[in-house]
This record gives C-alpha cells, sequence and structure tokens, in this order.
C-alpha cells in the first residue's frame, strides 16, 4: 500500500533545481510515516543523495521504525518534485 506524500513534498521544498533534496525528503518520509501509516517511533531516516526529480523515479530510505531496521520506498510523481512513500518493510 502507498500513501501520497503529494502535496507534503511541495510545501517542504523537495527539490533544488533537477535533484530532490535530500533532507526535505528524508523529514518528508518520517512525517509520512507518522501521519499516513500510524509509526509513532520513526528515527534515522536516509535517504540517497542526487536523485532526480523525474516521473518514475524510485529509490529506498532506510529507517529505524520501532528499533528496527526498514526500508520504505519512495517514487516520484512528477515534475513537481510530488512523491509518495510506501509501507516500511
Amino acid at each position: 500500500m502507498l500513501a501520497g506524500g503529494g502535496v507534503g513534498a511541495w510545501l517542504l521544498g523537495a527539490f533544488g533545481g533537477d535533484v530532490l533534496d535530500q533532507k526535505s525528503v528524508e523529514d518528508g518520509v518520517e512525517q509520512i510515516l507518522h501521519g499516513a501509516f500510524g509509526e509513532g517511533d520513526v528515527k534515522n531516516v536516509s535517504c540517497p543523495a542526487h536523485e532526480p526529480v523525474k516521473t518514475g523515479t524510485t529509490f529506498d530510505c532506510t529507517v529505524t521504525v520501532a528499533g528496527q531496521p526498514k526500508k520504505v520506498t519512495v517514487r516520484v510523481l512528477n515534475e513537481q518534485a510530488q512523491y509518495e512513500v510506501g509501507a516500511p518493510r
């Protein structure tokens, strides 16, 4: 199941030029895991740097949820740097 990060990504300034802003994406992933997935204990979100703002781009971020290492997949939805975040796995 995927939950939309959409507008939140744009409002957080998730892009700088033609690449996503790594810190903004990490903050957005944490917020989405809290809000959309109800995860209370989210720490150590780490996403790769220099991911392109290109529709369909996907990449994994690592995160600690309730003390357990997990991965989430982020998919760029459009050229406005809106993205969706998959459930932790």
